[in-house]
């Protein structure tokens, strides 16, 4: 079970242009911000279950030159969101890449691995639905479609996030 009183941290991984930012953005209430930042570390406060909560959200620039600080923001993680976006067939090839690193960098298997499709506000979707939740199937991993533009699912992530898993391991649900 979280303990309410400390917080719990979130991060976000995947390639660059996915749309990570904008959903931190989002669940940080800001969902238009202008950043220049290609690494961004919030804390904000959370009410869930007639509790505030402590939620330390952690965006990644994707991109290889932060790597290494990447690896770092991996320590102590509560549950990991790997993001891609629905018009973009490359970020989601990558999708395996990042999952062996945060295999590597979290070992341990308690800590829910989350797959985000983003962007499914947008027409043009060269990944389906079934092919994404196929791919989180085969990982044990969850499946959640969301939009940062329109706010589909976002608060999703955070009931994720705030939720202990029902199950060792993650499980499979779909979220559209």
């Amino acid at each position: 079970m979280v303990d309410p009183a400390e917080p719990v941290k979130l991060l976000l991984v995947g390639d660059a242009g996915v749309g990570k930012t904008c959903l931190l953005n989002r669940l940080n209430g800001d969902p238009f911000a202008e950043t220049n930042e290609d690494w961004e570390v919030k804390r904000i406060m959370v009410p869930f279950n007639g509790v505030s909560r402590s939620v330390i959200l952690t965006d990644t620039a994707g991109q290889e030159r932060f790597r290494e600080l990447t690896s770092a923001s991996y320590k102590s993680v509560d549950t990991v969101f790997i993001v891609y976006s629905i018009e973009d067939r490359e970020s989601f090839t990558h999708v395996s890449k990042w999952l062996e690193e945060v295999n590597r960098y979290v070992p341990n298997k308690a800590v829910p691995r989350i797959l985000v499709a983003n962007k499914v506000d947008l027409e043009k979707r060269e990944i389906t639905t079934e092919e994404g939740d196929a791919f989180a199937k085969s990982k044990n991993m969850q499946y959640l479609e969301t939009s940062a533009k329109t706010d589909k699912n976002v608060q999703e992530i955070m009931n994720i996030t705030l939720t202990p898993p029902k199950q060792e391991g993650g499980g499979c649900c779909i979220l559209q």
